[in-house]
């Protein structure tokens, strides 16, 4: 929704224009802020099929951001949904660029650029995005047909952006399988990492989850009759793990020796510890406005794809009433502006570290638990390592399979 809008934005560095249901503008503020925000209004058909006619305008209204060389972005699945699937695409954003050709000869040269948007956790504050952009499809090779028969050049430009958009995204068949799709990813990335020490490559990282998600649909799909058990033994795996609050990264270790309790390197341990004021530091500071801003969040009873904006606003206030008032003390109590100062400047990046040393100790104490599963009780941290091995093993004959699949049709 929003979100998505802004990473946009930010990504490609364009003053963007956007379509926005109309229904947004209803409210005079939201109204007057989406509109400063070059926001145009859609009417669509689910919200009110009375004023489907008033797109028209918005057509006019795209055309004349198209003549003065502006960008309009257009989300072609006319619904936002928190799931890795490409949903049917709405044929508005062919119509728009054919229309606008239209009426200027096709002299103005649009593209479509298609863009896919990729996060590996929707809701969760700080999860990666990774943003890939097809290629421009250009608008005045479709002239001729556009002329001969609107309504084909308007299917098949948007076949065309339905596929390209489909290499730029990961995308579930199995909608079904979303969540132990998702434990797979979380488990194979997990392996590389492991074992080849692999770097935070977000393109490698994007491609290395599409190519999973192929190969694992692919297999589950020509082997049907497992599917039912393979799904199962994902799932009894992760339940046994929240079940021992454990973590995945603890078990996957595959030699049958004494479980490390520490880092491999003292050292890291020794400067982790020594940046624990840094951590009380930062907790203290964001403490209360935290735990305010989950509050506020749980009350409210809304869908999953709008957990992530209304987690960004909320924050977004709280934090900044918070930091405000706390420097405003300080000031009172100091009457100095400069410490004043850097105080504020320091609590975003202390909050920010905080969370991520927070994550750290909850990794750590899971560590030890399983250290202390280990002396009580062997069999258990062996059959937890048996069954990841199992699902090793599925994602790598999947892969296998599919990779000599693909190999015989390109032959």
């Amino acid at each position: 929704m929003i979100l998505d809008a802004g990473v946009v934005r930010y990504s490609c560095k364009r003053n963007l224009f956007y379509l926005a249901k109309h229904t947004i503008f209803n409210n005079k503020i939201l109204g007057w802020l989406f509109k400063n925000a070059n926001a145009i209004p859609v009417y669509r058909h689910q919200d009110d099929p009375t004023l489907v006619s008033k797109n028209a305008e918005s057509f006019n209204a795209a055309s004349d951001v198209f003549r003065r060389g502006k960008c309009l972005i257009i989300f072609p699945e006319g619904i936002s949904f928190a799931a890795r699937t490409l949903f049917k695409i709405k044929t508005g954003a062919a119509r728009i660029a054919l229309n606008a050709e239209s009426k200027n000869d096709f002299l103005l040269d649009l593209k479509i650029v298609p863009v896919g948007i990729n996060y590996s956790a929707p809701s969760r504050f700080k999860s990666d995005v990774y943003v890939e952009y097809g290629d421009p499809i250009s608008i005045k090779d479709y002239k001729k047909e556009y002329q001969e028969d609107s309504k084909r050049a308007v299917v098949n430009i948007t076949h065309k952006i339905e596929e390209s958009l489909l290499s730029l995204t990961t995308n579930l068949s199995f909608i079904d399988l979303e969540d132990t799709i998702t434990y797979l990813e979380l488990i194979y990335k997990n392996e590389l990492l492991f074992k080849e020490s692999k770097k935070n490559d977000k393109d490698e990282d994007f491609q290395l989850t599409k190519e999973m998600i192929v190969a694992v649909e692919w297999y589950l799909e020509h082997n049907s009759a497992l599917r039912d058990s393979y799904v199962s033994m994902v799932s009894k795996y992760i339940r046994y793990l929240e079940k021992l609050k454990l973590d995945d990264r603890i078990v996957m270790s595959r030699d049958e020796g004494f479980p490390k309790l520490l880092p491999e390197k003292p050292i890291k341990f020794i400067w982790f510890l020594s940046l624990f004021p840094i951590y009380i530091y930062g907790f203290i500071n964001n403490f209360l406005a935290y735990n305010i801003s989950i509050n506020q969040l749980d009350k409210l009873n809304i869908d999953e794809v709008e957990v992530a904006q209304y987690k960004f606003f909320i924050g977004l206030g709280v934090f900044s009433i918070f930091y405000c008032i706390q420097t405003s003390m300080l000031f009172y109590i100091t009457n100095n502006l400069n410490i004043s100062l850097l105080y504020l400047l320091s609590l975003i990046p202390s909050g920010n570290f905080a969370l991520f040393y927070h994550n750290k100790i909850i990794f750590y104490l899971r560590q030890f638990r399983f250290f202390r599963i280990f002396l009580k009780r062997s069999d258990v941290v062996y059959k937890l390592k048996e069954q990841r091995n199992m699902i090793i093993d599925f994602i790598a004959e999947a892969m296998d399979s599919y990779s000599i699949k693909k190999e015989k049709s390109e032959k």
